[in-house]
């Protein structure tokens, strides 16, 4: 499609957006002609990738100094409906099966989700990466939907493995995830596997809650790679956005 005078700024694109899924919405049940509806389509997945791109830019600006898009005063505000309102789209579009079109809303919605990701809960996030990367997948960009669920693989894992060595593959890690990371992980791997052909080790990992012993094995975990991983933290919430961020460049 090509760009043109859109008739407002920028930072307008999520009230353009919020009200053009109002007016999808009912277009989508009424007696328009097809070809009319899918023009309408068209223009409504550009604005969603351009708004995704313009809240990205700002979220690359402000944590640059350290802080999430929501944290920095005064600069942008992301609508509290956006995410649903996109998710809503996404669903629509699916009823068509348009997978272009999903795969640069779910794009969109990944963005904006890391960029306030300190107002989400992390399974949230790591849903709407998924989502994403799935879009990807689906569209045959499947080097990039790879490198996307490895990614996912490394954010999601639990956190004794993350600081461990991996020197000794026969012990036991204590996982503290979450049921709903656990699944996002699990999703993750399962896909990386399919699209690569590649096998994952398998990691030896225990729930608190299944093994009287599980707060022992935390004690096991070297000190050394516990400060290290304490340092990398200090640069949070960077850390998250540098690892997805280059997917969207």
């Amino acid at each position: 499609m090509d760009e043109a005078d859109y008739g407002f700024e920028a930072n307008m694109y999520q009230e353009e957006f919020l009200e053009g899924i109002n007016l999808y919405k009912a277009l989508n049940k009424s007696e328009i002609p097809k070809k009319q509806l899918q023009e309408y389509k068209i223009a409504l997945t550009f604005l969603v990738f351009k708004m995704g791109g313009f809240i990205k830019l700002l979220a690359d600006t402000t944590m640059q100094k350290g802080v999430y898009l929501s944290q920095a005063k005064g600069v942008y505000k992301v609508d509290a409906s956006l995410r649903s309102e996109l998710q809503a789209f996404i669903d629509l579009l699916k009823e068509t099966d348009d997978v272009q079109a999903i795969a640069n809303a779910s794009a969109a919605k990944a963005q904006i989700s890391l960029s306030i990701g300190d107002l989400l809960k992390k399974h949230e996030i790591g849903q709407d990466m998924l989502q994403f990367a799935a879009g990807y997948e689906n569209a045959g960009l499947k080097d990039q939907a790879a490198r996307i669920y490895q990614n996912i693989l490394s954010d999601f894992e639990c956190e004794s493995v993350q600081l461990s060595s991996n020197l000794i593959p026969e012990i036991t890690h204590v996982d503290t995830r979450t049921d709903e990371e656990i699944e996002i992980f699990e999703t993750a791997k399962n896909r990386f596997e399919t699209i690569t052909g590649i096998s994952l080790p398998q990691i030896k990992r225990v729930r608190p809650g299944t093994d009287a012993n599980a707060q022992k094995l935390v004690e096991k975990i070297d000190e050394h790679e516990i400060q290290l991983k304490e340092q990398e933290e200090e640069n949070q919430p960077t850390n998250l956005w540098s690892r997805f961020k280059r997917f969207f460049n």
